[in-house]
């Protein structure tokens, strides 16, 4: 096999590939067994013809056509790494120069090509400290939340319902005096104060008791998912059953031996703080990183390939209605009910939102890619064992367990995946620190 890259120009590359007489002939003796099946040949059992007995009846040729689909993938790869290309889509044979089994194929192809581009400035790009110290305060409201989510609910006789207490009830629903669908409950455990209902539903059961009966008040929002019920105004009809209030437990000892690894509630807030600390970090480098990377976008040209942006279009498409059917609502009914109550936007004009959305996805790949290549970090065997420990935790699984059922993918998959932190780390020190916003009082 030879190949002689003939021009790259415009993201799109024209090799001539040369398939030796040789793996031609390999390659129709590949093609024979693969199609000898589809032959009747007087005197032999069908697929039992000998290739030469087809040839002879047929024409020389018979088997070319299947002989170069035998041939193309492999001697197309060879032409790929020969010439250090980075291809974005399936080739396309443009020309068939000669054939023939005593000189073989040769074939020219075209092929469009992940694009070359200059990087813009990536140094020095204005980001916020991503340093944080947590507060009392911060370790407070952590306290707070974990009450909260170890309370218990009691029930509370002759009291009137508060915020964040749970009420039991029974309700109707009427628009005028017809009641709708789903406008009926029963036993239903109501969060005040949770939003959860329609506005204004929550804030008239505020001050009831256990036992009352009252009708609540409400209008259906304009933008109510229901389309016949939008803009309505109704009545329900509510029984109160039972009022409970959260009881939160005491913040002691106990409590933080019940809800961490630790014995005392001043080794659970030294942990917290910790805790917090890094989470927080966390967040702004996330947040520097996105800013230094949109930044760089902004400062880098590149004539993308229309069948990137068009193959990252479909997948965004495809995963915003995938994410739309989990909620149990068929696209075309969710791009109708859009279409009514978001300004006539129809199927059409979310499909520019993707088609948006895929160029900015794809240009940010690229740049990305491009930072690791030009700045080229080395993965040690220590880092690679360190992540192979991380992955094996999260896993729940020991590490040589882990490593037994490593493959290529998945290791490849964790050697880039420390590469770009190394990167992430460096952007961030080669970023200039500016002053936070302070907000005027």
């Amino acid at each position: 096999m030879s190949s002689i890259l003939d021009k790259k120009e415009n993201n799109v590359a024209t090799i001539t590939i040369t398939v030796t007489a040789e793996d031609f002939s390999k390659a129709l003796d590949a093609a024979y067994k693969k199609n000898r099946g589809k032959f009747n040949i007087d005197g032999f059992r069908k697929g039992k013809a000998p290739r030469r007995i087809i040839e002879n009846r047929y024409g020389e040729g018979v088997f070319f056509e299947d002989a170069l689909d035998e041939a193309f993938p492999s001697e197309y790869e060879k032409a790929i790494e020969e010439h250090n290309l980075k291809p974005v889509n399936m080739p396309a044979m443009t020309k068939l120069d000669s054939i023939s089994k005593e000189e073989g194929a040769t074939f020219t192809i075209e092929v469009e090509l992940e694009p070359e581009f200059e990087l813009g400035e990536y140094k020095g790009i204005e980001i916020y400290s991503t340093e944080y110290e947590a507060t009392d305060k911060d370790v407070e409201d952590e306290l707070k939340r974990v009450r909260e989510q170890n309370a218990r609910l009691i029930s509370v006789e002759d009291t009137e319902a508060k915020d964040g207490d749970t009420v039991i009830i029974d309700f109707d629903g009427y628009v005028g005096d017809e009641p709708f669908e789903g406008g009926k409950g029963e036993n239903y455990p109501l969060v005040l104060g949770s939003n959860s209902f329609i506005p204004g539903f929550e804030d008239q059961l505020v001050g009831k008791k256990a036992g009352e009966e009252t009708d609540v008040n409400v209008t259906f929002p304009e933008e109510y998912h229901a389309a016949e019920l939008a803009g309505k105004d109704s009545v329900f009809k509510v029984k109160i059953h039972e009022v409970k209030a959260k009881e939160l437990p005491e913040l002691d000892d106990d409590f933080a031996a019940d809800v961490s690894e630790f014995d005392t509630l001043d080794e659970y807030k030294e942990s917290l703080k910790k805790t917090i600390k890094e989470q927080k970090e966390n967040n702004l480098k996330g947040a520097a990183i996105n800013t230094i990377i949109e930044e760089v976008c902004k400062n880098t040209e590149i004539d993308i390939p229309k069948c990137m942006i068009d193959r990252k279009t479909e997948d965004v498409k495809a995963q915003f209605e995938q994410q739309i059917m989990q909620s149990g609502i068929d696209p075309k009914t969710y791009y109708e009910i859009m279409k009514q109550q978001n300004d006539g936007k129809n199927e059409a004009d979310f499909d520019a939102l993707f088609v948006e959305q895929a160029e900015h996805d794809v240009k940010q790949d690229l740049v990305l890619n491009k930072l690791m290549e030009v700045e080229s970090f080395d993965v040690s065997d220590e880092e690679k064992e360190a992540e192979y420990e991380n992955f094996a935790k999260a896993y729940n699984q020991k590490v040589e367990d882990f490593k037994k059922v490593l493959d290529e993918a998945t290791e490849n998959y964790i050697e880039n995946f420390i590469k770009q932190r190394k990167l992430f780390d460096f952007l961030i020190e080669n970023a200039k620190v500016k002053e936070e916003e302070k907000e005027e009082k």
